[in-house]
């Protein structure tokens, strides 16, 4: 074999390898996670509420409860807690690596709080109160197998 078809063929070799390789990363790693991973190094805040869901009775129609948030951070920070749809709740911490809030809330839906820079721009941790209503089950009676006049 000639030294150009040689050096084609591990070429091809060569891409071919490469080309496998950069699709098993796609498979084992997929974009979305090798990028939360980089965000998740970067910033590291931790946010935690509770309760973190609320259950609504068949005759209740909303959630009344203390809610406590808690963060922390690996250092220092200014950061605001707010809860989407709802403008007036906004609290702020300047140069703190970890907080707490708690307050009374009355809702009917999922509530959204948030970590954001004090400018209100970037998120940087949400975690969501969920409100579950309860459902009304009916059990059916079961039928014995036996009986074809039921």
């Amino acid at each position: 074999m000639s030294n150009s078809r040689l050096s084609r063929t591990n070429t091809r070799h060569r891409c071919s390898a490469s080309l496998w390789a950069a699709l098993a990363a796609c498979l084992f790693f997929p974009a979305a996670e090798l990028a939360g991973a980089a965000t998740a190094q970067d910033n590291d805040i931790h946010l935690e509420l509770s309760p973190r869901i609320c259950t609504l009775a068949a005759r209740d129609k909303q959630c009344r409860t203390e809610v406590h948030a808690q963060w922390s951070a690996p250092h220092e920070e200014s950061l605001c807690l707010v809860v989407l749809d709802r403008p007036s709740i906004k609290r702020c911490w300047e140069h703190y690596a970890r907080g707490t809030y708690s307050i009374q809330l009355t809702f009917v839906d999922d509530l959204t709080f948030q970590l954001r820079d004090p400018e209100l721009q970037n998120i940087l941790a949400s975690e969501v109160l969920r409100v579950i209503r309860e459902a009304l089950h009916y059990r059916h009676r079961r039928r014995e197998p036996w009986n074809i006049f039921e």
